[in-house]
């Protein structure tokens, strides 16, 4: 069975917009196959769906305050066409918002689709390939582009709490939540410190936090989001983990503290100990 293999850009859009304007998103689709395959277009609401950011498309009801079209005079939204082998196709999406509508946030995915029953989608076995791609869509119905977001810090914490000097690494666990009406970047550092010393400053990754809704965080390193750890070397002694969220989210900080003690070479020594003692008592008694 022939793979779908399909380019959707862009991948994500975020757009601000007053209420009453209409606005445009354009998209490039590209058939990196080598056969033709009919697809067809679709705007679907989503919501998040726990804390990792992952999201869920059932049960939830298109807002009838917010119009989607396409702006392509030869297709309308849902209409299936033609994509031949290596071509690139550019379809714009209209977006238009009634003037009544609430300043907040909106959480669409626009869809391409293909179709099952075609026979462009055949790969000649009497199989066919199906499957979708999605670029998501935030929306933001805002008076300006000035928009303030609000996070509070629901849980930071580290992992192990107490550990020992060879331990591989400190991981701490980070959630947040956005108590404003508008999604926003997270944005914030973790700081390291050891007798007031600052041992290590971890940017966060500046991961979209929904409005309303909570997100767990990692850090930043070369662009790239990665697990917050702290690593070896470890000094016996009290350190203390800071979490300080941008001004601009509102400032939250909090602080969490882990100790490391060397046990596994204080058991090292106790044992020897016992054995000295041992084999001490044992030449004695001979």
């Amino acid at each position: 069975m022939a793979s779908l293999n399909l380019i959707l850009k862009p991948a994500q859009t975020e757009l601000i917009s007053k209420p009453g304007v209409t606005i445009t998103q354009a998209y490039n689709v590209i058939n990196n196959s080598n056969s033709s395959i009919v697809l067809s277009t679709e705007v679907l609401p989503f919501a998040p769906l726990g804390d990792d950011g992952s999201v869920t498309y059932d049960n939830l009801t298109p807002n009838p305050k917010i119009q989607f079209s396409l702006g392509n005079s030869d297709l309308v939204l849902g209409q299936t066409f033609v994509l031949h082998p290596q071509e690139n196709r550019q379809i714009v999406l209209k977006i238009k918002s009634d003037s009544s509508m609430p300043l907040s946030d909106a959480y669409y995915t626009f869809f391409i689709n293909q179709d099952q029953s075609n026979k462009y989608t055949s790969d000649g076995s009497g199989s066919t390939t199906t499957g979708r791609l999605g670029s998501h869509l935030l929306l933001s119905f805002a008076k300006s582009e000035d928009q303030t977001s609000t996070f509070t810090i629901n849980k930071f914490n580290s992992s192990p709490h107490l550990i020992d000097v060879v331990f591989p690494a400190v991981e701490f666990h980070t959630s947040v939540l956005n108590t404003s009406k508008y999604y926003a970047k997270a944005m914030g550092k973790i700081t390291i410190t050891k007798n007031d010393l600052i041992l290590k400053e971890m940017a966060i990754f500046p991961h979209n936090v929904l409005s309303g809704n909570s997100r767990s965080l990692v850090c930043l390193d070369n662009n790239l989001p990665i697990p917050c750890r702290f690593s070896p070397p470890f000094w016996p002694g009290s350190y203390t983990a800071t979490l300080t969220l941008d001004p601009t989210l509102g400032g939250a900080t909090t602080s969490t503290t882990f100790f490391v003690f060397p046990y596994t070479l204080v058991l090292i020594l106790a044992l020897l100990s016992l054995i000295f003692v041992f084999k001490k008592r044992t030449s004695i008694q001979r």
